[in-house]
């Protein structure tokens, strides 16, 4: 039902998340800290790092959100791009999962890196950015090994098994982290990072612009404390002590803290601003955009977190004239999804059963001491998305989804992808009672 009416509505959409793969301490760090061992100077290093991140939600050519193009939407581009960026396979882009196995360093994996190998002296200075996109699919190889799963986010988001692409269930699932993590697959981190400097060494540039590469062996043993880093804090003390200070893109990582606070603010993404954190989508009913528009604004600026369960979660609607004090379930999630330290409470956000007092208490827990995050409007706090379709659509703050629920009732979905996660997306589901749309959900899926 979803999908005929986003397709309906916005058509088809160019935004929507990838399934998780080795975050940015691999894409940025790793990949910049290979560079150097492989002759480069720092900041080229940094260029290739930059390219290589970009790959996830960076720039607006790489951003394809699974709970579009494979649960509300019939994307195939979209569907097709993630597949050939995140989940390289000989198998066709859709089709039963099983067809569409990921290999690790596979031809499939490797052929963009052994492309950008051909690259002529000349014009191999200013393809950096393009050996780093090309690093990151061989990367992904690695984490997303295995065949890919199907995301079950509930409350009617059926995504479909022959286009969805996410962890495999080998790797943690399409809802866990567990693939980003290196402390979690140690021997795959010193394959791939091998790959990876096998492509370095080889990347053409011009005569003396370029040192001599280490050799692997001795890049190899500098590697174990990287991969078994388990906090944030502890990949900065190994970036430091290997001539990296700057660690700010650590920031958004899936890791804790640590003993050090982390701010998710890396420079490095090319993507524009939003003018404003109201969505102006196209073909929506005003009076639900004015709800979700004003849900978000104050979901992103306000931390009473039980006054806005009250005024626009379901509980409202059914105890009448008089909101009641809140919704313990929905306030919780509110709070949950905007601790900074996403890392910290990954396991509780993701849960999909109804939250117990234990895990509410530890949200309540871990958001004291200023732990929120916050932006200095809410516009800033969103990832643009764009639709893509016949007309054409301002940038997005979220986009929205009309259709029933198995009762009969509206039902309306807004995706967005918020910058302190970016390695998950959010789906808030609303419901219409008595002619007032009411929050019943917010729903998640691991993202890039």
């Amino acid at each position: 039902m979803w999908r005929t009416q986003l397709g309906m509505a916005i058509a088809l959409v160019a935004v929507a998340g990838n399934a998780s793969a080795y975050e940015s301490d691999v894409h940025f760090g790793l990949t910049k800290w290979l560079a150097i061992q492989a002759g480069f100077a720092p900041a080229v290093a940094d260029i290739i790092g930059t390219g290589n991140q970009r790959v996830d939600s960076g720039d607006m050519l790489f951003m394809e959100l699974v709970l579009v193009y494979a649960c509300t939407a019939n994307d195939p581009l979209g569907e097709r791009l993630a597949g050939e960026h995140h989940f390289p396979s000989a198998g066709p882009s859709a089709g039963p999962p099983q067809q569409r196995t990921v290999q690790p360093g596979s031809a499939a994996a490797s052929k963009d890196a052994n492309a950008v190998l051909g690259t002529p002296l000349d014009k191999s200075p200013y393809s950096l950015l393009l050996l780093g996109g090309a690093l990151h699919t061989l990367q992904d190889s690695w984490a997303h090994q295995g065949i890919p799963s199907v995301p079950e986010p509930g409350e009617g988001l059926a995504c479909d098994p022959l286009r969805a692409w996410a962890n495999p269930q080998s790797r943690g699932g399409w809802n866990s982290h567990k693939a980003d993590l290196t402390m979690a697959w140690p021997s795959d981190v010193t394959a791939m990072a091998k790959a990876t400097y096998d492509i370095l060494v080889k990347y053409p540039m011009p005569v003396g612009s370029k040192q001599p590469a280490k050799a692997w062996d001795a890049v190899a043993v500098e590697l174990d404390k990287f991969t078994r880093a388990s906090t944030k804090t502890e990949k900065a003390a190994w970036f430091r002590g290997h001539g990296i200070d700057d660690v700010l893109f650590l920031g958004g990582i899936s890791l804790p803290d640590g003993t050090e606070s982390f701010a998710a603010s890396w420079p490095g993404r090319n993507l524009p601003e939003l003018p404003s954190a109201g969505s102006r989508q196209h073909e929506i009913d005003k009076s639900l955009l004015a709800f979700f528009n004003d849900f978000f604004a104050q979901w992103m600026s306000s931390d009473d977190f039980n006054a806005i369960a009250a005024a626009f979660g379901d509980t409202a609607a059914r105890a009448g004239k008089k909101p009641p004090a809140g919704d313990p379930e929905l306030s919780a999630r509110l709070k949950v999804w905007r601790i900074r330290d996403h890392g910290r409470v990954a396991d509780i956000a993701h849960a999909q059963q109804p939250l117990t007092p234990k895990q509410r208490s530890a949200i309540d827990a871990a958001a004291k001491s200023g732990a929120l995050v916050r932006y200095d409007t809410p516009a800033k706090a969103f990832f643009p998305l764009l639709p893509r379709g016949k007309d054409v659509s301002p940038l997005l703050p979220f986009f929205v989804a009309v259709d029933q629920s198995a009762a009969g009732k509206p039902r309306a979905v807004a995706i967005t992808k918020l910058r302190h996660i970016p390695y998950d997306s959010l789906a808030v589901t609303a419901e219409q009672t008595n002619g007032k749309w009411r929050i019943v959900s917010i729903l998640s899926t691991v993202d890039h």
